[in-house]
């Protein structure tokens, strides 16, 4: 079981659904378990019948959203739980899942440009920001991948991604300073800045795991001063080498298109389907469910519900949907969530805020910061108000 609770950790899943998925099996086998599970740790006692407790203690190194193991995994704990293999067998599975390697290589790097290309659209850049920004996100993937093989280096992953980013603005910056510089920059940035990462604190909070939802805000905001002192950096440097270029983030004042917003919208489900390496067989409803967040968003945008209001329809009908899909097709809801709130979360407009506040201008930044922080909890209720009004009927 604690193989069980470690690997979910480590494959993404939400804290509290991992100790109701722990204190079933437990069921299942005729026990019964006290869960503690924290984004990095997890704790646990089993005891069955009259027998001592049996303690559990397991740390969790390592945490990337891995789709496809949640699928592969709540499938051995299907197995396990309605007594179709024993708990021999469940563990020899879950040592096959937690060997196979996931997606990576070309993949991954092209994925990451076409994420970065098509949130340079979604900022309000053109088809030149897109491709500057198609080729800084896929430089950065490369350089993440080659720093996370290594214990130390993969811990200032964020803070060269960011050191990168600020360069690639200031070599746009020299060769056209007319050029906005928001899009570029939250482009380049669009894989690594933590707005799901917020999401999910928020959403753990709203769960009552206090512990669990701290740990992951304390986390997102770590990775977004990484960022910002990596960019932060490069633009001091620009500022005294090159007086004349602004490096505060400024967005173009031409916004795209419904249609090139939905083109993007699609390059985009398509990238995070690589990213967060999605089963083939979910790709398809993925990418549906992407588009209902992002339509649900934009269609009360539209209707003059802007900002958390919009998020919250946008949330509320990518849960009803994922929940609707659980229940039907006995798959992970999460499989459907993580692709579509990703289009939703406020990562980028908190980095901005946060810009923002390290050039000065506080009332602007600390309103932003704010929005964000009233946008993540909008995505978070949503979410919990879906789960309330159609039940998955699973933990994963």
């Amino acid at each position: 079981m604690a193989k069980l609770g470690r690997m979910l950790l480590a494959a993404g899943c939400s804290t509290h659904r991992v100790e109701g998925c722990l204190r079933y099996t437990a069921t299942a086998w005729d026990a019964d378990a006290e869960v503690f599970a924290t984004p990095t740790s997890l704790s646990m006692s089993v005891q069955r019948g009259e027998d001592e407790p049996v303690l559990r203690l397991a740390r969790v190194e390592k945490s990337t959203i891995a789709l496809f193991r949640l699928a592969a995994i709540d499938r051995v704990f299907n197995d396990f739980a309605e007594r179709r293999i024993d708990a021999a067998a469940a563990h020899v599975a879950l040592g096959v899942i937690e060997a196979t390697p996931p997606v990576g290589g070309p993949a991954v790097i092209l994925a990451g440009g076409l994420a970065s290309g098509s949130a340079a659209i979604f900022f309000g850049g053109g088809w030149l920001m897109a491709a500057l920004g198609a080729a800084v996100g896929m430089l950065s993937t490369v350089v993440g991948l080659g720093l996370a093989r290594n214990p130390q280096a993969r811990l200032l992953t964020d803070f060269t991604a960011g050191i990168m980013v600020g360069c690639a603005a200031w070599i746009a910056a020299s060769v056209d300073p007319s050029l906005p510089r928001k899009p570029l920059v939250l482009a380049g940035l669009i894989v690594n800045v933590p707005g799901l990462g917020l999401t999910a604190g928020l959403a753990e909070l709203a769960q009552k795991n206090l512990v669990s939802g701290a740990a992951r805000l304390l986390d997102a905001t770590m990775i977004g001063v990484s960022l910002l002192f990596g960019v932060g950096a490069v633009a001091t440097i620009e500022r005294a080498v090159s007086p004349h270029h602004v490096v505060a983030l400024t967005a173009s004042p031409d916004l795209p298109s419904v249609w090139l917003l939905a083109l993007s919208t699609l390059v985009a489900a398509f990238s995070f389907i690589v990213l967060f390496s999605v089963p083939r067989r979910d790709a398809p409803a993925a990418v549906v469910a992407a588009f209902i967040a992002w339509g649900a968003a934009f269609g009360a945008n539209e209707l003059g519900i802007n900002g958390p209001a919009a998020a919250f329809f946008g949330a509320l009908a990518l849960g009803l949907f994922a929940n609707e899909r659980a229940r039907r097709r006995d798959r992970p809801a999460q499989l459907m969530l993580v692709p579509g709130i990703v289009l939703l979360v406020p990562g980028a407009f908190g980095f901005v805020a946060v810009d923002q506040l390290l050039w000065g201008d506080a009332a602007q930044g600390a309103a932003g910061v704010v929005q964000t922080v009233v946008i993540a909890g909008a995505l978070a209720i949503g979410l919990v108000l879906a789960g309330a009004l159609r039940q998955p009927r699973k933990f994963l």
